[in-house]
């Protein structure tokens, strides 16, 4: 039997040599490609653009520095939050064009907080315990009986439409019955008896306006009749500038020295203060006048607010607080707190 025969392979074909790109093609690659890149690098820039922006308004500014006291810092957030409580407890959302007088009110209110937390424990004995401050949020939600269930569940409620941490609202707590007890001490410390002088005032616009009114009291004109005519404290006005005795203590210290040297009957030179110029005149002196509750309040303050000061100036408080010098973070706080 005769033998197949080997069939040879077939021949591989050689591999087609590639053809080089021609100038044509790599021109459009490059355009394409540089197109490509530009429009990766626009959507780059929009997306870094915007996460900048929601990074500062929502991290950022949130948690810059509003209100420095000592070595305590109150950030943005939390001055906001206690800003939208106060706008919300007194109804101030349709008076949004006073938000900066608001601002300016809630700013003083938790710098003077800070420094009764930090101060008046140590510069006057003075301290809060835990129950007190439980004792106080129980009457500030209106409960009587001590029941720890409605307590709990009154307390988160209004832990929610404040806005504010447990932690943050006990030590708001903290500071109140501290300024109370603080208050206390200072009303202790006024004499039952003080030198006081019964006294009537002219407020007026500018030194001319008073160097007028002093020119025609000289001439003779009576000094009940010119501040019926021309003061503009509405609060005197109207009983010829009456002030009644006062006590050199409740008057501001910029003027309380002039008014208590000033001889019965004698008009004082024009004195400036809040409003404009004041012209004064005692009527009547006592040395030992007995001090009236509402003098003891009124001198009690005066003493709180000088107490104050010198804890700014101790804690090197700055006189004029980051959230105020700032015009971003004001309007941060104003548009979220009154709604805008």
């Amino acid at each position: 039997m005769a033998k197949k025969r080997r069939q040879k392979p077939l021949p591989i074909p050689p591999r087609p040599r590639r053809r080089p790109w021609s100038r044509e093609f790599r021109l459009q690659l490059a355009v394409v490609t540089a197109f490509a890149v530009l429009l990766v690098g626009i959507v780059a820039g929009f997306a870094y653009f915007f996460f900048q922006e929601w990074y500062q308004e929502n991290v950022q500014r949130p948690h810059s520095e509003a209100v420095q006291v000592g070595e305590t810092t109150l950030d943005l957030d939390y001055f906001t939050r206690r800003l939208t409580l106060l706008v919300a407890d007194y109804s101030l959302q349709q008076q949004s064009d006073q938000a900066s007088v608001v601002v300016s009110l809630m700013v003083s209110a938790v710098e003077g907080e800070e420094l009764v937390l930090q101060r008046a424990p140590a510069d006057l004995g003075v301290t809060v315990s835990p129950a007190e401050i439980e004792l106080a949020i129980s009457d500030r939600l209106g409960l009587t009986a001590s029941d720890p269930a409605a307590f709990a569940s009154a307390y988160e409620q209004e832990l929610k439409r404040s806005g504010l941490s447990d932690e943050e609202y006990r030590r708001m707590m903290e500071a109140n019955l501290l300024s109370d007890k603080v208050q206390r001490v200072f009303s202790l410390s006024v004499p039952d008896t003080v030198e006081q002088v019964r006294m009537r005032q002219i407020l007026v616009g500018t030194e001319d306006d008073a160097r007028s009114v002093l020119e025609r009291l000289d001439a003779g004109e009576d000094f009940g009749d010119l501040a019926r005519e021309l003061s503009l404290d509405s609060a005197t006005k109207d009983q010829g500038g009456e002030l009644d005795w006062v006590a050199r203590d409740e008057l501001d210290l910029s003027y309380a020295v002039k008014v208590f040297d000033l001889e019965v009957g004698i008009p004082s030179q024009p004195i400036p203060g809040p409003g404009g110029y004041f012209i004064f005149e005692v009527e009547e002196k006592q040395l030992d006048r007995e001090v009236t509750d509402d003098q003891r309040s009124t001198i009690s303050s005066n003493y709180f607010s000088l107490w104050l000061n010198e804890q700014r100036t101790f804690l090197a408080v700055p006189e004029t607080q980051p959230l105020l010098l700032d015009t971003n973070k004001l309007q941060w706080a104003v548009n979220r707190a009154f709604s805008l």
